[in-house]
C-alpha cells in the first residue's frame, strides 16, 4: 500500500515534472514563435519600409513624369498656336502632298488665295497643277522633280496661279521632302505665299528702269541692249542687218520757252506716237532723253530702205500737232548709221547716227543725212570750233558785214541786212552757216546776238546822222527762235535804241516764217512787244514754212522776204514763178513790203521788176560788204542818184 502510494507519488511527481517540463516546451516553443513572429514582422516592417520608400520614389518619378510631360504638352500646345500665329501672320498658305498616296492637303489659308469656296472640295495634285500658268508649269515639275530625286534641299518656286476668278495671282513655294530609310520620297510638305504685290512693284521698277517715264517708249538703256542684241545676231548672220535712226526734233525748246515745259511733255507724247505709227513690224522706238529718239531697225536691206522709214518719218512730224486749241509744227533732222562689220559697240552706232543728225541740223535742219566716215572728223573739228567760238568776241574775230537792199524802181539803196561773219585765225573767213548753228545748240546765240544787234545800231545811227542824214536808211538783224523767246530780248532792244539814238522804225528785226509757225500764237506775244517799240519786224524765208498764209495776217509782220530757193528758179520753173506771183500779190492785199533775196543774174531782176517787186537784194548787185566799203557804196549810190536828178 505504501507502495503504491508511493508509486503514485512518484507518478504525480513525474507527471507534475513533465508537465511542468511540457509547459516549460511550450512556453519556451511560444517564446521561440513570438520571437521568429517578431522578428518576422520586424522583415515585413522592415521589407514594407524599403517598399513605401520604393512606391514614394517611384511617386516622385511618376510626378515629375506628369509635370514634364504636362510641360512638353504645353510648349507643344503653344508651338502649334506659335506656328498657327505665324503662319496667319505670315499670311501663308500650308500644303502637305502625299506622294505614296497621291493625295494634298491644303490649308484654309491656301484656299483662300486662289479662291476655293466650298471646303470640302479635295483639291488633287492635278487639280493644282491645272491652276499653273502655262508659262510656269514646266519649270515647276523640273523643280519637283529635282526636289524629289534629292538634287535639291529645298523646294522652292514661283510661278502663277489661276484665281477661281480668272485672273492670276504669284505665289512662292517653299517646301522639304520626308524621306523613308532608304531614302525615297514619302511626302512634300510646305507653305505658299502669295507675292503679287512683289512682284507687281518689280515690274514697275523693270520698268521705270527699261522705259521712259513720260512717252512709255524704251529709254536710252534699253534701247543699248536692243542694239546690242541686234549687233550681236548681225554678227552671227551677215543678212541680219540693221539700220539706227537718230533724231533730234528742230526748234523744240522754242515749245518749252513760250509754252511751257507742260506742253513741251505733251507734244513729246504726241510725237512718240506718230513715231511709233511710221515704223515697221518689228523695229523700236526709244527716247533717248529730252526732245532725241532713236529709231532700231529690224532687217533692212540698204540705206534706201532705211531712208525711206525716215522720210515717212519726217512726213508724218511735219504735219500740224494739236495741242491746248493750238496749231504747232514740228520737223526733226534725222541722222542714220548703218551696221557695219567690225562696229560691235551700241555707243558707236548712237554716236555715228548723232553725228550724222548733226550734219542734217548744220545744212538746214528738217532733213536726213547718212553717217559717213569723214563726219567723225567734223565732229572733232565742230567741238574745236565750239571752243573757239566762246572766245572769238573777246579776241575780236568777229565782224559785221551788210549787204544792201535796193530799190527796183529807183536804184535806190533803201537799206542794209547785217550779217555776222567770223574770221577764225585757223579757218579763215567763216560765214554765218559754219557757226551760227553750233552757237545755237549751245546758247552762244545769246551773246552774240546781242552784240551784233548793238554793233549794227551803232553803224546806222552813224550812217542815218553822218552820211544820209536827209535821206535815212533802215538796217535789219537777224534774231534767232532763242533769242525771240528769251525774255530779255525787249529789254536787249530798247538799250540799243536809247544808246544809240536811232529812230526805232528804222531797226527792222528779221524772223524766219519756220521759227514763227513753230508756235505762231506764242510768236505773237513776243512780236507785239517789239512792235510797241516801233520796231518794224521782218519774215525772212517766206514760202518755205507751213500754213504762213493762214497765219500772216495775224502777225505783226511789215516787210516779208521771198525766199531765195524760188528767186533763184524764178527764170527757169513756172512753179516758182507762179509762188512768187502769189506772194507778190498777197503782200500787196496786207499792205507789206517785199524783198526778194537771192538775185543773182539780170534775168531774175528783170521778171522781178515785171512782177512789180519793190525791193531786191543779191550777188548781182552786191555782196555783203564790211562797214566801210558799205558806207562807200552808200555814199556813190546816193552821188550817181543825185547826179541822175540834175
Amino acid at each position: 500500500m505504501q507502495l503504491i502510494p508511493l508509486v503514485l507519488v512518484l507518478l504525480a511527481g513525474s507527471a507534475a515534472a513533465w508537465w511542468v517540463l511540457r509547459s516549460r516546451a511550450r512556453l519556451s516553443a511560444r517564446v521561440a514563435e513570438e520571437a521568429e513572429a517578431r522578428w518576422r514582422l520586424e522583415e515585413l516592417q522592415g521589407r514594407l519600409l524599403e517598399r513605401t520608400v520604393e512606391l514614394e520614389d517611384a511617386n516622385e518619378h511618376l510626378e515629375r513624369e506628369i509635370e514634364e510631360r504636362r510641360k512638353m504638352e504645353l510648349a507643344l500646345r503653344e508651338s502649334e498656336e506659335r506656328y498657327a500665329l505665324a503662319a496667319r501672320g505670315a499670311n501663308d498658305g500650308l500644303w502637305d502632298w502625299n506622294l505614296v498616296a497621291g493625295e494634298v492637303y491644303l490649308s484654309e489659308r491656301w484656299r483662300e488665295m486662289v479662291g476655293v469656296v466650298d471646303r470640302s472640295l479635295s483639291l488633287s495634285p492635278e487639280e493644282w497643277f491645272s491652276r499653273v500658268h502655262l508659262s510656269d508649269l514646266p519649270q515647276l515639275k523640273v523643280d519637283i522633280a529635282a526636289q524629289a530625286a534629292g538634287s535639291r534641299s529645298h523646294f522652292h518656286s514661283e510661278h502663277r496661279l489661276r484665281h477661281s476668278e480668272g485672273f492670276f495671282i504669284w505665289v512662292l513655294c517653299r517646301g522639304i521632302v520626308v524621306r523613308d530609310d532608304e531614302g525615297r520620297a514619302l511626302r512634300i510638305a510646305g507653305s505658299m505665299t502669295d507675292i503679287t504685290a512683289r512682284k507687281d512693284l518689280e515690274e514697275r521698277l523693270r520698268r521705270e528702269a527699261q522705259f521712259d517715264s513720260l512717252t512709255t517708249l524704251p529709254n536710252r538703256s534699253y534701247a543699248t541692249d536692243l542694239l546690242r542684241r541686234a549687233i550681236a545676231r548681225a554678227k552671227r548672220n551677215r543678212e541680219q542687218q540693221f539700220g539706227v535712226l537718230f533724231l533730234d526734233c528742230d526748234r523744240f525748246k522754242v515749245v518749252n520757252d513760250s509754252l511751257g515745259h507742260h506742253a513741251g511733255d505733251s507734244l513729246l507724247r504726241l510725237v512718240a506716237g506718230r513715231l511709233n505709227g511710221c515704223v515697221r513690224p518689228g523695229d523700236v522706238v526709244a527716247r533717248l532723253g529730252g526732245d532725241e529718239f532713236v529709231v532700231i531697225l529690224e532687217g533692212v536691206k540698204d540705206e534706201a530702205e532705211a531712208i525711206t522709214v525716215a522720210e515717212r518719218i519726217q512726213h508724218s512730224l511735219a504735219q500740224p500737232f494739236y495741242l491746248d486749241g493750238r496749231e504747232l509744227f514740228m520737223s526733226v533732222s534725222v541722222g542714220i548709221a548703218m551696221s557695219q562689220p567690225g562696229v560691235e559697240r551700241p555707243e558707236d552706232y548712237l554716236r555715228d547716227a548723232d553725228l550724222a543728225m548733226y550734219r542734217a541740223k548744220l545744212r538746214g535742219r528738217a532733213r536726213h543725212e547718212v553717217f559717213r566716215a569723214d563726219m567723225r572728223a567734223g565732229a572733232v573739228l565742230q567741238m574745236s570750233l565750239e571752243n573757239d567760238l566762246r572766245h572769238s568776241m573777246d579776241r575780236g574775230e568777229l565782224r559785221v558785214m551788210y549787204q544792201p537792199i535796193w530799190s527796183l524802181a529807183s536804184g535806190r539803196i533803201v537799206g542794209f541786212e547785217a550779217l555776222v561773219r567770223w574770221d577764225h585765225p585757223t579757218h579763215g573767213a567763216m560765214q554765218p552757216a559754219d557757226f551760227i548753228p553750233i552757237a545755237e545748240e549751245t546758247g552762244l546765240i545769246l551773246p552774240l546776238g546781242e552784240w551784233v544787234l548793238r554793233q549794227a545800231a551803232q553803224r546806222l545811227a552813224h550812217w542815218n546822222t553822218k552820211v544820209v542824214a536827209d535821206d535815212p536808211i533802215w538796217v535789219s538783224v537777224n534774231v534767232a527762235a532763242r533769242q525771240l523767246t528769251h525774255p530779255g530780248l525787249v529789254e536787249i532792244v530798247k538799250n540799243a535804241i536809247a544808246e544809240t539814238g536811232i529812230e526805232a522804225s528804222r531797226l527792222k528785226l528779221e524772223i524766219t516764217e519756220s521759227m514763227i509757225m513753230a508756235d505762231a500764237v506764242a510768236a505773237v506775244g513776243a512780236l507785239e512787244q517789239l512792235k510797241t517799240l516801233g520796231i518794224h519786224l521782218l519774215m525772212d524765208d517766206f514760202g518755205t514754212g507751213h500754213a504762213s498764209l493762214s497765219y500772216l495776217h495775224r502777225l505783226p509782220i511789215s516787210t516779208i522776204k521771198i525766199d531765195r530757193y524760188f528767186v533763184g528758179r524764178i527764170d527757169s520753173n513756172s512753179e516758182c514763178l507762179e509762188i512768187v506771183r502769189t506772194i507778190l500779190s498777197l503782200s500787196r492785199s496786207l499792205s507789206m513790203d517785199v524783198v526778194a533775196e537771192g538775185v543773182e543774174n539780170g534775168a531774175q531782176r528783170e521778171v522781178l521788176q515785171s512782177l512789180g517787186c519793190e525791193y531786191v537784194q543779191g550777188y548781182l548787185l552786191s555782196p555783203p560788204l564790211d562797214a566801210d566799203a558799205a558806207e562807200r557804196l552808200l555814199l556813190t549810190n546816193r552821188a550817181v542818184e543825185s547826179a541822175a536828178s540834175r
